[in-house]
């Protein structure tokens, strides 16, 4: 009886203690709008690159697919680090605002510490435009510009972080 009594204070005990602990670790944590008001981009630049399609069936075989890319950098403007952030790129297409495709990644895991600034972030759209040549994707009348909306992404929310022009410019490895 003394056994089973024992057990149930030390369960009773580890309950509440962890309770409290999760109590605390929530009203430390910053909210999620605070950290992207930390977040400044810098050493924004963009282009467009021969990438492989989500979907092999999307591309004959005689044609090329590009898909556009960004890079930038986080410039931690706020007052504590921080960490384990989250991008979410939507690109679309400037007139029409039509999907084109997207890129989500984690991309700051170490502490950022107030005034830091990260390491190249990259990322590259899973959709693009297909075409015959590099030559001919560069030479269609129809080219329709292309932005990207760049969100920070954490706790299932997403708060936009910028709207950015992706350049006209194709990377051909001659560039």
């Amino acid at each position: 009886m003394q056994t089973s009594r024992s057990s149930l204070y030390f369960l009773l005990v580890a309950l509440i203690a962890g309770f409290i602990l999760s109590l605390v670790f929530y009203a430390f944590e910053q909210k999620p709008e605070d950290i992207a008001a930390s977040i400044k981009i810098v050493d924004f630049q963009s282009k467009w690159i021969p990438s492989t399609p989500p979907l092999k069936s999307m591309v004959k075989p005689w044609e090329v697919f590009i898909a556009p890319t960004i890079s930038f950098r986080v410039k931690n403007v706020g007052k504590k680090p921080i960490n384990f952030i989250a991008f979410n790129a939507v690109f679309l297409r400037k007139r029409s605002e039509m999907k084109l495709g997207t890129s989500y990644k984690i991309a700051i895991r170490k502490p950022l510490k107030p005034g830091g600034v990260s390491e190249v972030i990259t990322m590259t759209s899973d959709g693009g435009y297909a075409g015959s040549s590099i030559k001919a994707l560069m030479d269609n009348p129809f080219w329709e510009p292309v932005i990207c909306r760049l969100y920070f992404a954490k706790s299932e929310k997403y708060i936009l972080l910028g709207t950015f022009d992706i350049e006209d410019r194709i990377e051909t490895g001659s560039n």
